[in-house]
């Protein structure tokens, strides 16, 4: 049992052991594990640098920005696991703490699961209801059932289940053993045949060149059931090598990945499991009997006889989980990759805004779009006859000598601030602009201001400047000055709380929306933070607002904040 020591940089020794799941670990902490002698550790496919720490060689491992469950492999020098583990990630205490991060993942799961999925080391567990798929998912489950498919092709292949199958061929004398009436009635229109059939005993010479039409039976290996298996087998075939694709596709395109962890270095040792699983599974493929099938298909008879089988149904059974789509309902212990903490924060936050908006107008129809292919574009816009809201999330800002997009453009360089607040109505227009940054101490809160002074100065909507360009941090104290609304009413910049246990973006965002009164604004500066509902209301509603040209609506279920 390879039981491993782990020193963090704190100098706190435990052990990690195979298949538990072992906890101590942080996010951007440091940890040495002992080597184990010729073996290499992997972290989620990347090799661990081996360095020097104080007495013995160690792996070192630096958790980047993310938090979650991380897998990591004991290889031997051959290749092969030799021990699996299981690694709990806590976010960052001076960020978030970890029940105010797991809160923050219910919501977005509860959202739409597709804007926690990225490709980080940490994973969640998901289900397998709906049609949402892509490279990482298919390539977690054939790294999963791969192993598990390939086993149950191989018994299966020890005995093939067969079907007596009946035909008619010509045999010499020597070999006759029966012969039935079609037999007796073709060899009776052939002198010599029938000679030899009268008495056998003075057969001519010539009677060794006779054949005789007789039955024959044999075991077929071309049946329903193998039929149905070669099905499974061609598709999991064409899975593997479309996947080993993408991967290398993500790898060629890969650039700078700034605060994201690198895939190159992962997305390697993934094709390489993904090429040795394909050459397996085609090895069976061209092996009897799959080799000698004419037509695979699937059909009632084979699915008949494969659910009475064990080894088949196995076969079966694991080669649609490999090829199976689907993140949502219940976890069953499935696990993909997940975005990285910060960006959970950033999403997490848009959901957050739209709540607000939608409490300060709470008489306008509200829709959820897709704007664009990606997951992580989305825009939530309220109506009503004469009042239109829009908060969107990664919205494109063109470079000035571009079209503008739905009205947005930027003076510089092409821009995608994190959220964007629009509205329009009778008592006036606003556009807001926030920044999500995940961290909280004073230098990383005033470097991330120089995002929010970019946005308002380079940013336009519909030719108009941003009112407000604001910070949202999880946690107050890095910049108290920046957090007063008398600074961010002076400059048009600042800095806004927001996290599970305070939000402070309410009353940061009511002295800048049009249609609320200066008492509801002063009402809502005092007490806002607190959590209590103080909504202002706007124009009565009007009309469903019919979707735009180019937009498509998806299901929703957002979880408003307490």
């Amino acid at each position: 049992m390879a039981i491993i020591r782990c020193i963090n940089k704190q100098g706190s020794t435990f052990t990690v052991s195979p298949e538990a799941l072992v906890s101590g670990f942080t996010e951007s902490g440091t940890y040495y594990f002992e080597i184990v002698p010729e073996s290499r550790l992997f972290v989620d496919d990347e090799p661990l640098e081996r360095v020097r720490h104080e007495a013995f060689d160690a792996w070192r491992w630096e958790p980047g920005f993310y938090a979650g469950k991380v897998i990591a492999e004991l290889v031997d020098t051959s290749g092969k696991v030799v021990a699996s583990y299981h690694f709990d990630v806590a976010p960052d205490q001076n960020k978030l703490g970890e029940v105010s991060f797991a809160a923050m993942l219910d919501e977005l799961l509860a959202f739409d699961t597709r804007l926690l999925l990225g490709n980080e080391y940490a994973q969640l567990e998901v289900g397998h209801e709906g049609r949402t798929s892509n490279p990482h998912l298919q390539y977690a489950r054939l790294k999963r059932y791969g192993p598990a498919l390939l086993s149950a092709f191989i018994e299966v292949l020890r005995k093939p289940l067969t079907q007596l199958h009946r035909e008619r061929t010509l045999r010499p004398t020597h070999q006759l053993r029966r012969i039935d009436r079609q037999t007796l009635r073709r060899a009776l229109q052939d002198p010599a045949a029938t000679a030899l059939l009268r008495n056998p005993e003075q057969a001519s010479a010539g009677s060794e060149g006779l054949y005789f039409d007789v039955p024959t039976v044999f075991e077929d290996l071309d049946n329903p059931a193998n039929q149905a298996l070669a099905v499974v087998l061609g598709k999991a075939l064409r899975r593997s090598r479309y996947v080993i694709a993408a991967l290398q596709k993500i790898i060629d395109g890969e650039g700078d990945t700034g605060a994201r962890s690198a895939l190159a270095p992962r997305l390697g040792r993934r094709i390489e499991f993904l090429e040795g699983l394909y050459s397996d599974l085609r090895r069976i493929q061209r092996t009897e009997p799959f080799c000698s099938l004419r037509q695979p298909r699937i059909s009632a008879a084979g699915l008949n006889a494969i659910s009475a089988h064990p080894a088949y149904a196995r076969a079966y059974r694991h080669g649609w989980y490999v090829l199976r789509p689907g993140i949502d309902g219940s976890r069953e212990g499935e696990r993909l990759w997940i975005s990285p903490t910060w960006e959970i924060y950033e999403r997490w936050c848009y959901l957050q805004v739209v709540a607000i908006m939608k409490s300060i107008y709470p008489d306008l129809q509200w829709h959820d779009l897709w704007p664009d292919s990606r997951m992580d574009v989305v825009r939530c816009e309220g109506r009503s006859s004469d009042v239109q809201v829009n908060v969107l999330l990664q919205v494109r800002c063109p470079a000035f000598d571009q079209p503008a997009s739905h009205g947005f453009s930027s003076i510089s360089g092409k821009r995608y601030p994190d959220i964007v607040v629009t509205v329009e109505s009778p008592a006036g227009n606003s556009f807001i602009v926030m920044d999500a940054k995940y961290r909280v101490e004073r230098r990383w809160v005033l470097e991330g201001m120089v995002s929010a002074h970019l946005y308002r100065d380079c940013l336009r909507w519909k030719g108009r400047k941003p009112d407000l360009s604001i910070l949202l941090v999880p946690r107050a104290g890095g910049a108290p000055l920046l957090e007063t609304l008398t600074y961010q009413e002076a400059h048009g910049v600042g800095v806004a709380v927001l996290s599970v246990e305070h939000n402070g973006l309410q009353a940061v965002l009511k002295p800048f929306v049009p249609g609320c009164t200066d008492s509801e604004s002063a009402a809502l500066s005092a007490d806002g933070s607190s959590g209590h509902d103080t909504s202002c209301r706007a124009a009565p509603t009007g009309s469903p607002h019919q979707q735009d040209e180019g937009f498509t609506p998806f299901r929703t279920a957002l979880v408003r904040q307490p």
